[in-house]
């Protein structure tokens, strides 16, 4: 067997971890392309569509990660993880948990585990030493979970409105005439809340606020659906697109 074909058998079958050795210190945009090609490798058909872990372990020589173990770091990497779920037109159920652990591998060498679990949060006291546990809750924000971040943005394309943009990430935002709303719109055919989104299983779901000239999505009415990177969003004359970050 050739020394390519081996090294593609060998990545499709080890379950579990992904390795790959470096000559230099491991960067951190080596670190999100090893989560990306985890969780597509590791993606589950479902009744729905597909299913992403939503714990990831990242093991590291001790070099590497006293640089890659700040909280900057982490942020990004939930935010390319999340990003991803979005861009592959997945689904993750659960918390999203990413752990940097110090390993006694050499330098540049990396390890990705990965499971699916419906676990909220990790209890404090199941933390390994040189650990740093990071997950996403519904409740108020600890100080050790990453920052909020931008996923994706809505600009309107065409109509009154044209040019007017929103990023858009974890928080529910409406969209409408109304002054209180996150996407204001000018636009006479809108309602005074026309639309919403909110984040559900990591992805951005549209929702009909019941309007009066109804919410198309692509050209096709909807009272709600999950968008996808590239999506047109008809709100009475003007049309927004959806985009990810």
């Amino acid at each position: 067997m050739g020394m390519a074909k081996w090294e593609s058998f060998l990545e499709n079958h080890i379950e579990g971890f992904f390795n790959r050795r470096f000559s230099s210190d491991l960067e951190p945009v080596e670190l999100g392309k090893a989560l990306q090609r985890e969780l597509v490798q590791k993606r589950r058909k479902a009744s729905d569509g597909h299913v992403v872990p939503n714990e990831y372990m990242l093991e590291v020589g001790a070099a590497d990660y006293e640089r890659l173990c700040a909280q900057r770091i982490i942020d990004e990497l939930h935010a390319d993880v999340e990003r991803t779920v979005i861009l592959e037109d997945c689904f993750m159920d659960g918390t999203l948990s990413i752990r940097l652990e110090k390993s006694k591998e050499k330098k540049g060498v990396l390890r990705v585990r990965s499971r699916f679990s419906s676990q909220a949060e990790t209890p404090p006291d199941a933390v390994e030493p040189h650990t740093i546990v990071l997950d996403r809750a519904d409740f108020a924000r600890p100080l050790n979970l990453p920052r909020a971040h931008e996923l994706a943005s809505l600009t309107a394309v065409r109509g009154v409105d044209k040019d007017s943009y929103l990023a858009i990430g974890e928080k529910q935002i409406y969209i409408g005439r109304l002054e209180k709303n996150d996407f204001i719109l000018t636009d006479a055919n809108a309602s005074r809340l026309h639309a919403y989104v909110t984040y559900e299983r990591h992805r951005h779901v549209l929702h009909d606020a019941e309007s009066t000239n109804g919410t198309f999505v692509n050209g096709q009415p909807v009272t709600s659906v999950c968008l996808q990177a590239g999506d047109e969003i008809q709100i009475g004359s003007t049309i927004l697109l959806y985009e990810v970050l």
